[in-house]
């Protein structure tokens, strides 16, 4: 009896176990491992010397300007950490008021921005209003609704009145600038000069 190999048949089988066999050695030898290593909270996930942006608003006038000598960013945090930062406000591209400090945080979620060591609010006159600066050790400030507060003694001077104070508050919008505790101050009116 002659047994009678069927290639029709056999063929396709040969065939696919061969490349299935080939399939799988090469998944197992194509397959990556990934080990996720954790960032030290410490040490900066990201680092920029030299920064200068700027924003523009939507007639092409410059709306703020950010220059600063460094910043960093640490792993799993958003906010970002400045080196003497240099932040300027600007409408129809004039010059409003400018914010300056040894260091800063920029909260990116909320658009806030806490300024430490050395700050100074500088208002530039407009609209009647006359130049001011703040001085304190540290100043929290909203970017979208212009308003800066501290509870930090400042060192404030508007036209030629000056004085000192614990805690302010200033809303740009409103030009105000609001001292909630005990004022020591030399106010000179500037209508009657």
């Amino acid at each position: 009896m002659k047994i009678r190999w069927r290639y029709g048949i056999a063929f396709p089988l040969i065939l696919a176990v061969a490349l299935g066999s080939l399939s799988a050695w090469l998944g197992r030898i194509s397959e990556v491992e990934i080990e996720e290593v954790r960032l030290n909270p410490d040490e900066p996930q990201y680092t920029m010397d030299g920064i200068d942006g700027r924003t523009f608003d939507t007639q092409g006038y410059l709306k703020e300007h950010l220059g600063a000598k460094g910043a960093k960013q640490y792993p799993e945090s958003s906010d970002i950490y400045f080196d003497s930062p240099r932040l300027k406000f600007y409408r129809n591209g004039a010059l409003l008021y400018e914010v300056g400090s040894g260091g800063a945080v920029y909260h990116t979620e909320n658009k806030q921005v806490s300024f430490q060591k050395n700050v100074v609010l500088a208002q530039t006159p407009e609209g009647g209003r006359q130049p001011g600066t703040v001085e304190t050790d540290e100043l929290h400030v909203d970017t979208e609704s212009q308003y800066a507060r501290t509870d930090a003694p400042v060192r404030f001077r508007y036209g030629a009145s000056y004085g000192r104070a614990d805690g302010m508050e200033y809303d740009r919008r409103t030009g105000l600038l609001n001292f909630p505790s005990k004022v020591k101050a030399t106010i000179y009116d500037t209508k009657n000069r």
